[in-house]
């Protein structure tokens, strides 16, 4: 008994001893938002971090589950303006708090009817070059109700604008991820706008659009003067509306000119690898556009150049990414007369001699065909010589579309591997990339496999755990199991030194990469619900990586136990390159505490290598039958 006693004592001394160590060290240390960040949500959103393990968790007095290792996510609700998240962690007797400050925008709302307001929609980034053909819309918000007009000095008085219906406010996330929370979008009066078509004016010198916002009380007035022939009309009646209080003039923040001398101006691509938009900043029309390529510059929208591609083609380039040429100098104009094929075991190069260097766009119409354009092009195509030697391609067409558009289709006989263009002086040459069949599945196969981020660690678990890290270890299992079946494996990177997001393609180029696979682990947008959306997921961008993308999504959930949370189309930049099949891997939702607890087992690991490599013998597979 005197020995149990002992024991008894001894035990008690050691468990009082371990409570009060874990209640001096009880810690809470959140990941994120960051502290003050500006939160791009409404109503609700996630705040993810970890606590002493085994200590319980509140925040602003929801119990939030804690994971043994000490990671935690919540979805908690959000009120604009400064908020405090208050944390409060538990261990026997003893407890910590934190207070984590961030700030929630305020929905917008329509100014009162107190005063009159006008405030521009755009800013000083804005700067227009219009030309003939073009429209000029403008707008800004205000008092709802009036009645609004806009001027612009030397060119047009009195143009009529229109407020608009009351509108929803978007907020990022939540068409892509519809089963989030989506707070009640709320309806926003007084946006106002008006249009003007751009004629053959000029206002060489920049000016600026002048507004007029009219009282409601006032509206049946001024309808009735305006109403009258402009040459009727004296404008000193809205001065003398604006003095009594009943009006509101105010000039835009930015300035416009219209047919400016020196204009339309040709221009040449200055970057190696430019890319041009369908509208400023907006999505991509083509990529890859080589230096020297030479086009027809029209307008202007801050730093956005608008150029003319064909007769009712445009695009948008930033005006940083070229120089320009000399003004007077004309169009670039080729006639393209004969084309040619060269065949080689692992590829097919269609040339075709031109005079310059046109902008160029090449499509997937389907998975063997290729539709090419040229732009700035003529047809006088009497000649297409075949290299009898090649057994691919089933036939070229071509088709002038409309002036300067030309395009050229070819149709193969086997699905589409790859393809690559490029010009070597004013020559055009399409490579069309055959896929690897020299072996059975993946013996000899070269597959540059891309551990994502680094330095930039990428996103980061409740406990710590860096995306760049857990890439990097899945990338080495991945690397295992392919070449065990005899694949040839690159890693774009092998440790954690810096590499830099452009040179990731550069090295599946160098080693001629039969297919590019990159690793990534997955978070998400502020006020989506991770307790909702969250599994794996696999990314393409160009038509031909589709199926390697859908094989190896096959594959994850199955093997890995998680969600299935899609196969996207994803314009991310180590996707699209076009000689190969490209993917990227989200393999688990790194933010959410026990995913962030299976990337650090090697056994999870394994099953999504294991998961990718049988997806990739798949799509090989599949390939050789076709």
């Amino acid at each position: 008994m005197k020995n149990l006693s002992s024991i008894y004592w001894v035990i008690l001394f050691l468990v009082a001893s371990f409570s009060a160590l874990s209640a001096a060290d009880l810690q809470i240390n959140v990941v994120y938002p960051l502290k003050n960040a500006y939160i791009t949500a409404v109503d609700s959103t996630f705040i993810l971090g970890s606590v002493t393990p085994g200590a319980e968790l509140k925040i602003n007095g929801v119990d939030v589950p804690v994971h043994k290792a000490g990671g935690f996510i919540a979805f908690l609700p959000i009120e604009p303006g400064p908020f405090d998240f208050n944390l409060t962690a538990t261990s026997g007797k003893e407890s910590t708090g934190l207070t984590w400050a961030v700030n929630v925008p305020r929905p917008e709302k329509a100014p009162g009817y107190d005063s009159l307001y006008i405030i521009d929609e755009f800013d000083s980034t804005r700067n227009l070059l219009l030309g003939s053909g073009d429209r000029l819309v403008v707008g800004f918000r205000g008092t709802p109700g009036c009645l609004a007009y806009f001027a612009i000095p030397g060119l047009s008085d009195s143009i009529p604008m229109a407020e608009l219906p009351p509108g929803v406010q978007p907020y990022r996330g939540e068409s892509l991820f519809e089963q989030g929370r989506i707070p009640e979008s709320l309806h926003a009066r007084g946006y106002y706008e008006g249009f003007l078509n751009i004629g053959f004016e000029k206002s060489p010198d920049s000016t600026r659009p002048i507004y007029h916002l009219v009282a409601p009380d006032m509206k049946k007035v001024l309808k009735r003067i305006l109403d009258r022939p402009a040459e009727m009309i004296d404008f000193n009646f809205l001065s003398l509306l604006k003095l009594n209080g009943a009006a509101k003039i105010d000039s835009s923040r930015y300035y416009i000119r219209v047919n400016p001398i020196g204009w339309p101006r040709q221009v040449e691509f200055i970057d190696s690898v430019q890319i041009i938009r369908v509208g400023p900043r907006l999505g991509y029309l083509a990529i890859f556009q080589p230096r020297g390529v030479t086009a027809q510059a029209v307008g202007a929208e801050g730093e956005w150049l608008k150029l003319k591609l064909s007769q009712t083609q445009y695009g948008w380039v930033n005006r940083n990414s070229v120089k320009m040429l000399e003004p007077g100098l004309p169009p670039a104009i080729s006639y393209l007369k004969t084309i040619r094929t060269f065949a080689a075991p692992d590829q097919l190069l269609v040339e075709m001699p031109l005079s310059a260097r046109h902008p160029f766009r090449i499509e997937e119409e389907d998975s063997r065909t290729i539709l090419l354009t040229l732009y700035g092009v003529y047809s006088n195509t009497d000649w297409i010589r075949y290299d009898f030697k090649d057994k691919d391609l089933e036939i070229a067409t071509w088709s002038q579309v409309e002036p300067e558009l030309y395009q050229l289709r070819l149709r193969f006989k086997k699905p589409i591997w790859g393809y690559d263009g490029y010009y070597e002086g004013h020559k055009f040459k399409l490579i069309i990339n055959k896929s690897p069949q020299l072996t059975v599945g993946l013996k000899d196969k070269i597959i540059v496999i891309d551990p994502g981020h680094s330095a930039d660690p990428g996103a980061i678990g409740p406990t710590g755990l860096r995306e760049s890290e857990a890439n990097l270890k899945i990338a080495m299992s991945l690397k295992n199991e392919l070449e065990k079946r005899g694949a040839r494996v690159v890693l774009t990177r092998s440790d954690m030194s810096n590499l830099p997001l452009n040179e990731r393609p550069v090295i599946a180029a160098a080693n001629k990469a039969d297919m590019f696979v990159s690793i990534h682990n997955n978070a998400l947008p502020d006020g989506i619900n991770p307790f909702v959306n969250n599994g794996v997921s696999t990314y393409y961008y160009h038509p031909h990586s589709i199926e390697l993308a859908r094989a190896i999504q096959k594959e994850l959930p199955g093997e890995t136990g998680l969600n299935d949370y899609g196969l996207y189309y994803g314009n991310l930049a180590v996707n699209r390159p076009t000689g190969y099949p490209a993917v990227l891997v989200e393999c688990a939702f790194i933010i959410l505490p026990e995913q962030e607890a299976l990337l650090k087992t090697e056994e999870f690991r394994l099953r999504v290598a294991r998961a990718i490599r049988n997806g990739i013998e798949n799509f090989l597979r599949e390939n050789e039958r076709q």
